[in-house]
């Protein structure tokens, strides 16, 4: 148990080496260093925004932050929880949610430990207290009711992931914040493509300095951080 928890701790400090253990990938330039910055309560650190060309493997970089804040945080009695949301319910269930299943199945400790389902991933242990819910809004909602979406997350340690957020509303965003307002450990961090000067990650560009850490992914063969997948 001692050697389990010290693991358990290395992992939670360095995501990076969480991801080439359980894995056996090694990541890109930019993903490791939005990993850096993931594990960070630094108040200049608890909101993380990837800007993105298309394709460069973002909806991976979140899927191994879900896994690690999985595994890795709580406390007795205190579990860990978060929401996962997506443009539409369709994209969520597509891209992002099936991700946390490509991984896990890369992780025999992973597949040991949790459960995967369409709705939610939850620990054998403690179904009910510790998971990551996969969260979505009807296509006719509005601003008002896409924002209720992540309400009601109650705990000391909480994860809010938001995929393909470029035309998401900032309302959304506001509700997740509220979540990080009371716990130990919190973070939100969104992922997108910048094809919009209304949604969540404009905002999060042009937001106060400090507010957000904006991660730019570029497939420019000229940029040395550029993601070869493009």
């Amino acid at each position: 148990m001692s050697a389990a928890s010290d693991r358990i701790k290395r992992w939670r400090e360095d995501p990076i080496n969480f991801v080439r253990e359980n894995f056996k990938v090694e990541p890109d330039i930019w993903q490791q260093e939005a990993l850096r910055v993931f594990p960070s309560q630094d108040p200049d650190k608890i909101r993380i925004a990837l800007q993105a060309c298309a394709g460069p493997g973002k909806s991976t970089v979140l899927a191994w932050c879900g896994w690690n804040f999985l595994l890795c945080y709580g406390s007795k009695g205190d579990h860990p929880k978060g929401a996962a949301v997506s443009t539409t319910s369709d994209n969520l269930k597509d891209n992002l949610w099936p991700e946390f299943a490509k991984w896990q199945n890369r992780s025999p400790l992973l597949l040991s430990t949790f459960v995967w389902t369409k709705e939610r991933i939850f620990a054998k242990d403690h179904p009910e207290t510790w998971f990551l819910s996969a969260r979505s809004w009807s296509k006719t909602a509005n601003a008002e009711e896409q924002g209720r979406t992540l309400s009601g997350l109650h705990s000391g340690y909480v994860l809010v992931l938001v995929d393909e957020s470029g035309e998401i509303p900032v309302s959304v965003l506001k509700a997740g914040e509220q979540s990080l307002s009371s716990c130990k450990w919190g973070k939100i961090m969104q992922a997108g493509n910048p094809t919009s000067l209304d949604g969540m990650l404009y905002g999060a560009s042009v937001a106060p300095k400090g507010l957000w850490t904006t991660i730019r992914i570029t497939g420019d063969p000229t940029d040395p951080r550029r993601s070869n997948r493009i």
